[in-house]
């Protein structure tokens, strides 16, 4: 299910909609167990990060048991035990074969947390 766009956000264009698909058809990163996965934004989907919106491109395919990590634990729980969420995006695109823009890839490297 795909929550509308608010005022305040635009909703996933074409390109970043075929990457969801990509993802949601991917094995879990962490673990993995088989896919369908759970498409996790890793910091929303209104995430940017100097001044490039990443949202809609920095998500990785997470399991229903890993993605309870995050969403009843907390992000640095996950981080602990699995790595950064920028490390886990970099293996799921080498994985997907997927070119996201270059400022999209950039500003997540900065980002890496």
């Amino acid at each position: 299910m795909q929550r509308k766009a608010t005022k305040n956000t635009r909703a996933a264009n074409a390109d970043e909609k075929r990457f969801h698909a990509i993802t949601k058809n991917s094995d879990c990163i962490v673990c993995g167990n088989p896919s369908p996965s759970i498409v996790n934004h890793c910091w929303g989907a209104t995430f940017k990060h100097l001044k490039v919106l990443v949202g809609h491109w920095f998500v990785i395919p997470l399991c229903l048991e890993c993605d309870n990590v995050i969403t009843h634990g907390s992000r640095r729980g996950f981080s602990e035990r699995f790595g950064t969420q920028s490390s886990l995006w970099g293996s799921h695109i080498k994985n997907t074969a997927v070119e996201p823009p270059f400022e999209v890839v950039e500003s997540i490297k900065d980002w890496n947390q």
